[in-house]
C-alpha cells in the first residue's frame, strides 16, 4: 500500500461548461496543467487522472497520465476518487479538482501534513485570503468560516460571513476581515472516503451543490489549512479569459 495517492476527477459533461478542462491556457489543456502543478507536491507518491470519458482518458494518456476508469453514475468528484481508492489501495487520497490549473503545490501539501501530524485527522482541505470584492460576491468562488481549531464550520458561495457592521456603517470592503476562499482539494484518510461514498446526500450540499458539506451534515470534520497562494478554478469562459489576463495563456 503507497502512501499518499493524488487523484484527479475529470468529467467530460459538466454542467456548467461542458469539457473544460481540454480548454486551452496557452499551449495546454486545463487537465494537463493540473497534472503538471499537482506532480511539485512532495507529498504524492503517485498521481491519476480518473474518468469516464474516452475523451479525457486520451488526453491525459497523451501527456503521459495514468488514468484510472470509474463510473458515469458518480455524482461527485469525491465519489469518483472513493471508486479509486477502491481500486489502489493508499493510507491518503487526494481529490485534486481538474478545474484549478494554476493548484499551488502547497494546497495539496499543507492538508497533507496536518494528516500526517494527526491521525485524528479524517480528511483536510486548504483555503486562502480573498483579496478583492469581486471574489468576495462572485457565487462561483466558495467561501470558508473556521472554528478556533482551523475546523470548517460551513462553506458557501454566498457572502460569508456576512459583515453586518461594515454594511451598517457602509465601510467599504477590508482585506482585514479575513474573508476565506476555498480551494478544491480534498486529502482522505482511506477508510474514511471509502465511508464517504455511502453517506446520503443532505440538503445543504444539494442547495449550494457543494460535496464537502455532505462531510459536516454527516457529523464529520474538516481541517483547513491557510495557505499564502491563490488558485483560479474554472467554471465559465469568463475565468479562462481572467487566466489569459494575468498572463497564463
Amino acid at each position: 500500500m503507497i502512501k499518499v495517492l493524488g487523484v484527479i476527477p475529470a468529467r467530460y459533461h459538466s454542467e456548467r461548461f461542458p469539457g473544460k478542462v481540454l480548454q486551452k491556457i496557452g499551449n495546454i489543456t486545463i487537465l494537463e496543467s493540473v497534472y503538471i502543478h499537482a506532480s511539485k507536491a512532495k507529498t504524492l507518491d503517485r498521481i491519476v487522472v480518473a474518468t469516464d470519458s474516452e475523451i479525457i482518458a486520451k488526453e491525459a494518456e497523451r501527456f503521459g497520465a495514468e488514468v484510472v476508469f470509474t463510473s458515469s453514475m458518480c455524482s461527485c468528484g469525491s465519489e469518483r476518487v472513493a471508486e479509486v481508492a477502491g481500486k489502489i489501495p493508499a493510507r491518503i487520497i487526494v481529490n485534486i479538482q481538474a478545474d484549478e490549473p494554476l493548484i499551488p503545490d502547497e494546497a495539496i501539501d499543507r492538508p497533507v501534513e496536518e494528516m500526517l501530524k494527526d491521525k485524528k485527522i479524517l480528511c483536510a482541505t486548504s483555503a486562502t485570503r480573498i483579496t478583492t470584492e469581486a471574489d468576495l460576491y462572485n457565487p462561483n468562488i466558495t467561501k470558508v468560516v473556521l472554528d478556533k481549531n482551523g475546523f470548517a464550520l460551513f462553506f458557501s458561495g454566498s457572502l460569508l460571513p456576512f459583515p453586518r457592521i461594515y454594511f451598517v456603517k457602509e465601510k467599504p470592503f477590508s482585506k482585514r476581515i479575513g474573508f476565506l476562499k476555498h480551494i478544491g482539494v480534498y486529502a482522505f484518510r482511506r477508510n474514511f472516503l471509502l465511508k464517504f461514498r455511502t453517506f446520503p446526500s443532505g440538503p445543504l450540499e444539494k442547495y449550494e451543490q457543494l460535496e464537502q458539506l455532505r462531510i459536516l451534515e454527516n457529523g464529520y470534520k474538516i481541517k483547513v489549512s491557510v495557505i499564502s497562494k491563490d488558485s483560479i478554478s474554472v467554471d465559465t469562459v469568463t475565468d479562462i479569459r481572467r487566466l489569459k489576463e494575468q498572463g497564463h495563456g
